[in-house]
């Protein structure tokens, strides 16, 4: 779609001029790798110029110029620290895992949420992540084995179908979307057409998904795009097909607009995380129940 095409669609949303002027300045961050270091420690041995973020206090802004590549300091290559944007940071902190928990991630790869959520569990109780194709798998085990994550069990499956029912505590499926949000001229290889066809298979996702939390769990559904057709209508076929289904509070107390209300007041509780927000990349959130 040709720029200002895209500008008139995405205006529909939010503010399309300060969203994609925020895009394409976006700050860089990073996470502390609790598993290895704390924060506080962090802070007094690094030499990398950067800022403590107001919303969690392993997140870090990188503030050197900006052809710094962060995967080629000690920091990183000692795995105490892993790049990674703001809102995919506050994803796993909407799931918020507990130690000794049973968490599935759904679509891990290349780990920057699985390897956080394992931080947050305390690298205890299980973790499943599951991805479909080798090379993904290959990029999640790098990042496994650089962050010292250990509570992780790796399965090669298909997310529309996954075999097991009412197993985990906690579920995270960040969805393979059209990345409308993170892709640098993503827009220009998509049509709106696009967002409706992969929407049958996120739904298919999320229903599995969805089968496989326990009840009284809790799970979260993300994409890192903006079409309603692969956030808003995917988590409201899921509430038409499953009574047990209900949404909830993310517990996010970060800058965003609420959820599109088109489909219910209670997509108020979802988190529409645009460029202009955070610094950083566009993000959808919702977290879900499901009933006893």
């Amino acid at each position: 779609m040709e720029e200002r095409a895209f500008c008139d669609w995405l205006s529909t949303y939010t503010d399309s001029d300060s969203c994609q002027a925020a895009f394409r300045s976006q700050k860089q961050f990073f996470r502390v790798n609790t598993i290895k270091i704390s924060p506080e420690e962090f802070t007094k041995k690094t030499r990398l110029k950067c800022a403590p973020t107001p919303y969690y206090d392993a997140a870090f802004e990188l503030q050197e110029r900006d052809s710094f590549q962060i995967g080629k300091t000690w920091e990183y290559f000692l795995g105490l620290i892993h790049p990674q944007s703001l809102p995919s940071i506050l994803d796993s902190l909407a799931l918020s895992p507990k130690s000794g928990e049973t968490v599935l991630d759904v679509a891990s790869a290349p780990g920057s949420k699985f390897s956080h959520m394992a931080a947050l569990m305390g690298n205890t109780g299980v973790l499943v992540g599951n991805d479909l194709k080798d090379d993904k798998i290959s990029a999640l085990f790098s990042t496994i084995n650089r962050l010292n994550v250990l509570n992780s069990i790796i399965t090669k499956l298909d997310g529309g179908r996954l075999p097991w029912k009412s197993k985990f505590d906690k579920v995270l499926l960040d969805a393979p979307c059209t990345a409308l949000g993170s892709g640098m001229g993503a827009h220009m290889r998509w049509e709106p057409d696009h967002s409706k066809k992969i929407s049958s298979l996120q739904k298919r996702m999320l229903a599995s998904a969805f089968d496989a939390l326990k009840p009284g769990g809790e799970m979260v559904y993300s994409t890192c795009t903006y079409a309603r057709e692969e956030n808003e209508e995917v988590v409201k076929s899921l509430l038409e097909n499953n009574p047990r289904a209900s949404l909830a509070e993310t517990g996010l107390d970060a800058p965003h607009e609420p959820g599109l209300t088109d489909y219910g007041e209670e997509f108020k509780k979802c988190r529409r995380f645009y460029p202009q927000h955070l610094g950083s990349e566009g993000f959808f959130i919702a977290k879900i129940r499901k009933g006893e």
